[in-house]
């Protein structure tokens, strides 16, 4: 595990507290982060968030923030975001799968499935 990855992960959490209980549950189950796992935890917690209510603010506040610092980022942080954040959320005709209207141009981009 790198410094950035937890970096990330903390920083993510930190402007969006509503992750806050799911972060300490997958503290709590593996004694550590597992930025991938926990990624993949997130795109759960924004596709339940968006079936729910599409408007929710603590849902447009994460991907706001994602794609904001997106091509900040370092690369392992971007693989991060794509291939356990983005390859996770829902694909055309799958439940959730409008979550993508709400995602940003940078993000689209780099992960809106065919």
């Amino acid at each position: 595990m790198k410094a950035e990855d937890v970096a990330f992960v903390g920083d993510l959490a930190y402007r969006v507290p509503a992750l806050m209980p799911a972060l300490q549950e997958h503290l709590d189950d593996y004694d550590s982060l597992l930025p991938h796992v926990f990624m993949g935890d997130v795109s759960r917690w924004v596709v339940e968030r968006y079936c729910a209510t599409p408007d929710d603010q603590d849902l447009h506040a994460l991907l706001d923030f994602i794609e904001s610092t997106f091509e900040t980022l370092g690369n392992e942080d971007r693989e991060l975001i794509m291939a356990s954040f983005l390859e996770n959320l829902p694909r055309t005709g799958e439940s959730g799968a409008g979550v993508w209207e709400l995602i940003g141009p940078t993000l689209r981009e780099a992960g809106l499935p065919d």
